[in-house]
């Protein structure tokens, strides 16, 4: 972790407190890394993973990000993971979870909230599951918010139809090719593991019956089947989440490095977007890439909490490829809002250009697909249940192209 936070050059701050005061240096800087000397005797770091870091840790330029995680997903039966029981060495043993630098984020939150830490679980059926989930520390427990849909709660009851608790540990910073792994969406036989092993090397040892990745703070413990209220919390939009009955996790043993460096991830900051939509951009490729083999590129937009909004580019080769598209980007990712296709002359990272080309290139009595009535997103506060989805053609047409073409200055002038 510090020799790839030394590959950032952080922006560096002295101290802060963890109640408001680390989420105020993320939130002034937003989108760039941060690194905090001293929050009650820890060192902090945040903001650490946007498409830009994401591609300088990588070594690909950002436009290729989507391909590099398409390649890794692709070939996830092909990864392999090493065991290292030496990494055990590396850690000791606490006793208070309250001691650790664990932000309160925002006003009305419910406390302090694990954002950065991946979930691992195992079943004997299904192997190993990773995933990110918010948590709630309380003084005698955790509270995790799960997804009915994500494949750690249908884990969960499994475990408890079988009449067990289900074993889990939360690794707290590492390296971001376990984050994506672990945000990335596959069926339940999926290996993040192995995925992640595609991207960067994973090396993983036993911790309390559990494979476990190195880490600067590791937590083992089991999700019980009682209930404790979780939430009010910021989520992607920025807006607060409900609170709800959410199980408990019971801790089992705490472990650190000797000089942890905590990660602290902003709730609705770039770095939650990023990591939360990035990994979703390569499966909505794949089902455009199904109906319209000329796709040619896939962004979530930050504007759109990269959830919400899409920008589909495609090379247009008959008319209503446009179209297809839309219908086919909308199915991939089910909580997208609003997509926008465009042609191969424009760059879907500049929104002023996408703008351009709605704005040229579109009629609304023409370009336009609404549809009523469909199930979005529950992250999105104006839906009441159900969502319009809109999709917009914002591709040239195919008769007088021309009219349409970008003026050009000669580059031999």
């Amino acid at each position: 972790m510090r020799e790839l936070i030394e590959k950032l050059k952080p922006k560096v701050y002295e101290k802060a407190s963890k109640k408001f005061g680390v989420s105020k240096i993320l939130k002034e800087n937003d989108g760039k890394p941060i690194y905090i000397k001293d929050v009650d005797g820890f060192e902090v770091v945040g903001n650490l993973w946007s498409r830009e870091t994401l591609a300088k840790i990588f070594n690909v330029k950002k436009e290729e990000l989507l391909f590099l995680l398409l390649n890794a997903i692709e070939r996830e039966k092909e990864g392999k993971v090493e065991i290292n029981d030496d990494l055990k060495e590396l850690y000791i043993k606490d006793k208070n979870i309250l001691s650790w630098p664990i932000p309160t984020y925002y006003e009305k939150d419910a406390g302090p909230y694990i954002t950065s830490g991946v979930v691992i679980a195992y079943d004997e059926d299904y192997g190993y599951n990773l995933s990110i989930h918010r948590i709630l520390v309380k003084e005698s427990h955790l509270v995790i918010r799960m997804v009915e849909q994500r494949h750690l709660h249908f884990l969960y009851n499994k475990a408890l139809r079988e009449g067990r608790e289900l074993e889990v540990a939360i690794a707290i910073g590492v390296h971001p090719s376990l984050l994506l792994a672990a945000s990335t969406s596959g069926d339940i036989t999926f290996d993040e593991y192995k995925m992640a092993s595609i991207l960067n090397k994973v090396e993983v040892f036993e911790l309390d019956n559990l494979l476990v990745p190195e880490a600067e703070f590791i937590i083992t413990g089991k999700i019980c089947k009682e209930l404790d209220d979780e939430g009010p919390f910021v989520d992607i939009t920025g807006t607060y989440d409900k609170v709800r009955k959410q199980p408990i996790i019971k801790i089992k043993n705490l472990y650190r490095k000797e000089k942890p460096i905590f990660h602290a991830l902003l709730p609705g900051g770039v770095e939650h977007k990023t990591l939360m939509g990035l990994p979703q951009e390569p499966r909505i490729y794949k089902i455009v890439r199904n109906t319209i083999p000329t796709v040619k590129n896939v962004v979530l937009t930050t504007g759109g909490c990269c959830w919400l909004h899409g920008v589909v580019q495609i090379e247009k080769r008959t008319e209503g490829d446009g179209k297809n598209a839309i219908l086919a980007a909308l199915a991939g990712h089910p909580s997208l809002k609003h997509v926008v296709v465009v042609d191969e002359d424009i760059n879907i990272y500049d929104i002023n250009d996408v703008e351009y080309a709605i704005a040229t290139r579109v009629q609304g009595d023409r370009d336009l697909v609404i549809i009523k009535g469909a199930k979005g997103s529950s992250l999105d506060p104006s839906s009441d249940g159900t969502t319009t989805k809109i999709g917009i053609d914002a591709t040239k047409p195919l008769k007088d192209r021309e009219k349409f073409e970008k003026a050009k200055i000669p580059s031999d002038i």
